[in-house]
């Protein structure tokens, strides 16, 4: 069964033309125990990979949202949920990245039951900053020579412009038109067989991370799949390729922004 990644490249696809907004935002959530305002452990390292992802220099706004479960008194809730959101703005100040683009901060208090089922399961929810992050679309150049005539098995070739929603497997929309320019020259390139590799950064060796769509610790597979499967839908033989997780395995020494990528690898030449 395709998964939600693969089926928001589909949603893309069929209404890309209408993305014409020159910005776009995208909201993480980030849950705290009761009556506290700092993060766990397991939720701070959540925050450090989602934060190594973010490209700062494409940020236009960010907006910190803070919120309570419904138990505790109004005033109460108010300032703790005010207190949550403002930690998660020293986090990032702490992580380097620009606190002058917060343009909201604010704690909204308590949020109140939806219903009276799953109430712990709601609370844990409820107990969260919303952050949101306004950045500015890219507009990638056609590249059209990612596939020369003269690559021989072992050649590697980065995707430069295949980007990924933070600490996600799924895809900006800006990358939609890049990656069917890339399926139709692998149509068109059939002597090769491919392999696509998905790496991560900032972890140590053998290690991969949460992917956020599915709260698996696989991203680096996750994403190869997303790109593996969107390659056979458009007609790509199946015989032709491979996906994997390279996880953090393969830093190339020229920073965070570089070890995140997708590759291609040529594995075979037909010669027929």
């Amino acid at each position: 069964m395709l998964y939600k990644g693969f089926l928001l490249i589909l949603f893309y696809i069929s209404f890309f033309a209408t993305q014409a907004a020159a910005q776009k935002k995208k909201t993480t959530s980030f849950f705290f125990d009761t009556d506290l305002s700092v993060l766990d452990e397991k939720q701070k390292e959540a925050f450090s990979q989602f934060v190594s992802e973010m490209e700062a220099e494409d940020i236009v706004s960010i907006s910190i949202l803070g919120y309570c479960d419904d138990r505790g008194r109004k005033g109460y809730n108010d300032t703790l949920s005010i207190k949550r959101a403002n930690y998660v703005k020293d986090l990032l100040h702490q992580r380097g990245i620009n606190t002058d683009k917060v343009k909201l901060l604010t704690g909204n208090g308590k949020v109140d039951l939806a219903e009276q089922n799953n109430v712990t399961e709601q609370r844990a929810y409820n107990r969260r900053v919303d952050l949101v992050i306004g950045y500015v679309k890219r507009k990638f150049a056609n590249d059209n020579s990612i596939l020369s005539d003269t690559l021989k098995v072992g050649d590697k070739i980065i995707l430069e412009n295949i980007l990924f929603e933070n600490s996600r497997s799924v895809l900006l929309e800006e990358s939609i038109p890049v990656l069917e320019r890339i399926t139709n020259i692998i149509k068109e390139k059939k002597q090769y067989n491919i392999a696509i590799l998905g790496h991560i950064c900032c972890n140590p060796p053998g290690r991969d991370v949460k992917d956020f769509e599915t709260g698996e610790y696989n991203l680096s597979q996750a994403r190869a799949k997303i790109i593996y499967d969107y390659l056979i839908y458009k007609g790509v033989d199946k015989k032709r390729l491979t996906y994997k997780g390279m996880m953090a395995n393969f830093p190339l020494g020229k920073g965070e922004k570089n070890d995140r990528r997708v590759e291609l690898q040529i594995t075979g030449i037909n010669t027929k």
